[in-house]
């Protein structure tokens, strides 16, 4: 084997430990959570790491059926700042173990 080249079995291991140490983290990830808010707190989603949508509070005060649409709106906004958080959290926890080599790949986070 030419000097410099690495050896198959342990790009095997080195592969092999990086996925059991991504599994680790996505099982940590789903322990995690964030929040997304919008109107000034009246609207609340919680996101856990793996991007999956826990909970969303809404105050009584917004509810108006005159104004559904804004409070959708609402909805929307919090829900996607709360899985923003989590993309970044997710991203932030993923390059620790790659080294900051993190590949987009679709459906991974």
């Amino acid at each position: 084997m030419p000097n410099g080249m690495p050896n198959l079995g342990d790009l095997l291991q080195s592969a092999q430990r990086m996925q059991q140490e991504m599994s680790r983290v996505q099982d940590e990830l789903a322990k995690k959570t964030v929040d997304g808010s919008a109107g000034g707190g009246m609207v609340i989603a919680r996101v856990n790491g793996k991007q999956q949508v826990l909970s969303v509070t809404i105050e009584k005060a917004i509810v108006d059926p005159d104004e559904i649409e804004m409070l959708q709106d609402l909805v929307v906004a919090a829900v996607n700042q709360a899985l923003a958080k989590a993309s970044e959290m997710a991203q932030d926890e993923m390059s620790k173990i790659t080294g900051g080599m993190m590949l987009k790949v679709p459906g991974l986070f």
